[in-house]
């Protein structure tokens, strides 16, 4: 569960660019084949294996920990499935486990292969995460290896770990993190994870409690500010993870400033999810930059829900409704809109058109539904889930409608 986890991670940060050289390229599971029988045996052999073992007395339990990390564990998350759901597959909590349908139960339901795989996964990491002192050991020796694969495996683990839980792995973790050496950008992804993060099943211990981070979490930042200024790209996702729990550091900061548009959309990118608000002015300032992008930042940055200016601002994104601009204009107009403001009619009326006449579906799909939002009215619009053409008696209607809405508020 946590590679695949770790993996969609991993995709978010490409997304914002994320360039994980060759080099450091750490060993990683393969898909594996629905048509291999043999595998399918051994796996669905291994749930019920760690089935047995959850099913046990506590010392009991405790004692097998080692045989379920290195010899089921170390084995299963080599492999993974094309139609792997791990959204179906529920095995816990450990307190009560045996009163649980029993693997050959579950199979009489019908099972796809794989997801043996996933159930014996999930129960080896919910054995792991209720025996630290048991775990932490051969998660140790794992990430102290010269072996990518036992790295790997040992990052696959911590990552379902909490440093509140096992505060020891995080110099380990440090350290190969900051190596860049093999396996390093995977470590330092486990290293966020396991500090920043609450696991799937976290649960408050009581009212008013809630997760918080590991208090050495805001100690990476002065560590990976030099690293993003000289790969924005690579470190970006790291810093947008952590800097919701820091202040905003102020070579950061001066780097909003630079020349290089591109390398200032990055810092824009971590900083806008930092604790600190970028400050009034700084917005106001790109709502009038002559780059489109940093045009766009502004909407990004003015309509934050954490705001408290906005009355200072709304004249300056008010105007972005104006914008030479489609994108920018689209971009503003949906914004005011979420806030259900009508300051916006006209410019929906002028998108809506110009979206309808050219054919763009799923444009008018979703500017649609916000002309009826901010008028508080239904004007009949196609709810475009129906199959059917754009053009229509019904949307030519409802636009007409929307037409002498807006000509009345004037």
């Amino acid at each position: 569960m946590v590679l695949r986890w770790l993996t969609r991670c991993a995709v978010a940060w490409l997304l914002l660019g994320l360039n994980v050289a060759a080099a450091q390229k750490c060993w990683s599971p393969q898909m594996a084949s629905f048509y291999d029988r043999d595998v399918q045996g051994r796996e669905y052999k291994f749930w019920l294996e760690v089935d047995r073992i959850a099913r046990m007395p506590d010392p009991e339990r405790a004692s097998q920990i080692p045989h379920v990390y290195r010899d089921i564990f170390a084995d299963l998350y080599k492999r993974f499935y094309a139609l792997d759901n791990w959204m179906m597959v529920f095995v816990g909590p450990l307190d009560g486990y045996e009163k649980s349908r029993t693997p050959e139960e579950q199979m009489k339901g019908g099972m796809q292969p794989g997801y043996s795989n996933m159930f014996a996964q999930r129960i080896s990491l919910m054995l792991f995460s209720a025996y630290p002192q048991q775990t932490e050991p051969l998660i140790l020796q794992d990430l102290r290896s010269p072996d990518p694969g036992a790295i790997s495996r040992g990052l696959n683990v911590a990552g379902r770990m909490q440093e509140s839980v096992l505060p020891s792995l995080f110099d380990e973790l440090q350290k190969i993190s900051f190596s860049d050496g093999q396996c390093s950008d995977e470590a330092l992804m486990t290293l966020i994870v396991y500090s920043v993060r609450p696991l799937a099943n976290y649960r408050p211990s009581g009212p008013g409690k809630s997760f918080t981070p590991s208090s050495k979490a805001p100690g990476l930042i002065p560590l990976l500010v030099p690293r993003f200024q000289k790969e924005p790209q690579r470190y970006v996702g790291a810093l947008m993870e952590l800097l919701p729990y820091a202040p905003a550091p102020k070579d950061l900061l001066a780097d909003l400033n630079s020349k290089d548009t591109n390398f200032r959309q990055y810092a824009l990118s971590a900083l806008s999810v930092s604790r600190d608000l970028l400050p009034t002015a700084y917005i106001l300032k790109l709502a009038a930059n002559r780059d489109p992008k940093m045009r766009g930042w502004s909407i990004t940055l003015g309509f934050q829900k954490r705001r408290q200016d906005f009355d200072q601002l709304k004249p300056a994104m008010a105007k972005l409704l104006d914008d030479p601009e489609w994108d920018i204009r689209r971009s503003a107009a949906l914004q005011f809109a979420a806030r259900q403001d009508p300051i916006c009619a006209a410019t929906l009326l002028q998108l809506l058109k110009e979206v309808y006449r050219t054919g763009q579906s799923g444009d008018f799909y979703q500017l649609a539904p916000e002309a009826d939002y901010i008028a508080h009215q239904k004007f009949g619009f196609d709810s475009g889930t129906q199959p059917g053409p754009l053009h229509n008696e019904r949307n030519d209607a409802a636009l007409k409608r929307y037409a002498s809405w807006v000509r009345s508020r004037n």
